[in-house]
């Protein structure tokens, strides 16, 4: 079931996906200024970024807007529908991501710390279960495959289970029993 539910939230992202041009300049009209650091924020429903106000990050605002440094008037608006695009449907990313708590394990079959930044090949399928409600709540599938001594094909179908980001929230992985997931 896990996996016609993630296939379905694919269709669903790419379907949302169309539509984040369009509603961009409509959703930026709406929002207000808010300071940074006061997240999460709740603004743009699955359009807008939790982990930002709507005018962006002080990095996009100062370097990267198209109107440096402005967040208010019609140049603001420009900047905070570029923002949007630039970062698109955090907020169904966050929607759908994988509930992570001290009842969470992970099964992981294959090889533990490919890469295709490190250049270590090789693939990984890990099952994510809750045992709340012992059932199966994420998969991931992680391939590094090279064909070349410069170039290599990466596959990755799932969540991001075994991220960088990801890697203080669980035990080492083992092939032959469930490791708990703890939170950093």
């Amino acid at each position: 079931m896990i996996y016609i539910k993630w296939l379905a939230l694919c269709v669903l992202d790419w379907l949302l996906l169309l539509l984040v041009q369009s509603a961009a300049p409509i959703i930026a009209a709406f929002t207000r200024a808010q300071p940074h650091d006061a997240g999460p924020y709740s603004w743009g429903w699955l359009w807008g970024t939790y982990d930002n106000p709507p005018r962006g990050d002080e990095g996009y605002v100062a370097k990267r807007a198209p109107f440096k440094g402005l967040i208010a008037g019609w140049q603001g608006y420009v900047n905070r529908v570029w923002w949007m695009i630039r970062n698109p449907l955090y907020g169904f990313a966050r929607m759908s991501a994988i509930p992570h708590s001290q009842n969470t394990v992970q099964n992981l079959i294959g090889k533990d710390g490919i890469s295709d930044k490190d250049g270590i090949p090789g693939w990984h399928f890990v099952r994510v279960y809750s045992l709340d409600s012992k059932k199966q709540v994420g998969f991931e599938f992680y391939g590094v495959f090279p064909y070349s001594t410069t170039r290599d094909v990466r596959i990755r179908l799932g969540w991001k289970i075994l991220t960088d980001k990801f890697r203080g929230k669980r035990l080492r992985p083992s092939r032959q029993r469930l490791q708990p997931v703890r939170r950093i």
